[in-house]
C-alpha cells in the first residue's frame, strides 16, 4: 500500500499516524463520501485546518492545507501554523519550539 502526505510518499504504519493541531480547534466537522474507486474523507476544523484523505484498495492519498512535520519514531503529524518552529532529530523524532524565547 502506498502512503502520500500532501504528494510526498510517506512509509504505510499499521494503525496510521496521530494528528497533532499547534493551534487547538473546539469543533470540527468530518463526512465519508463513499466512491467507486474507494471513500473520501473530509475533515473540516473551526481553527482552518482542512484534511482531505482519498482511500483505495492500492494507496491512502491526504492533503492538509498546511505545513506539516511527520515524526515518524512517535507516529504524529505535526499539523504547523506559520511561526511555528520545529526541529527534526536523527531518530525521526519532532521538537516543537515553543517561540516564547524572547
Amino acid at each position: 500500500m502506498q502512503v502520500f502526505l500532501n504528494g510526498k510518499e510517506m512509509d504505510f504504519v499499521d494503525g496510521g499516524y496521530e494528528y497533532v493541531f499547534i493551534k487547538p480547534y473546539h469543533k470540527h466537522y468530518m463526512e465519508k463520501i463513499n466512491r467507486s474507486n474507494g471513500e473520501l474523507h473530509i475533515q473540516l476544523y473551526d481553527n482552518g485546518v482542512q484534511i482531505r484523505t482519498l482511500v483505495t484498495n492500492k494507496e491512502v492519498s491526504t492533503l492538509i492545507n498546511r505545513e506539516v512535520a511527520v515524526d515518524r519514531k512517535n507516529k504524529q503529524v505535526y499539523i504547523l501554523e506559520e511561526d511555528t518552529e520545529y526541529t527534526e532529530n536523527e531518530d525521526g523524532s519532532i521538537i516543537i519550539e515553543d517561540g516564547k524565547g524572547d
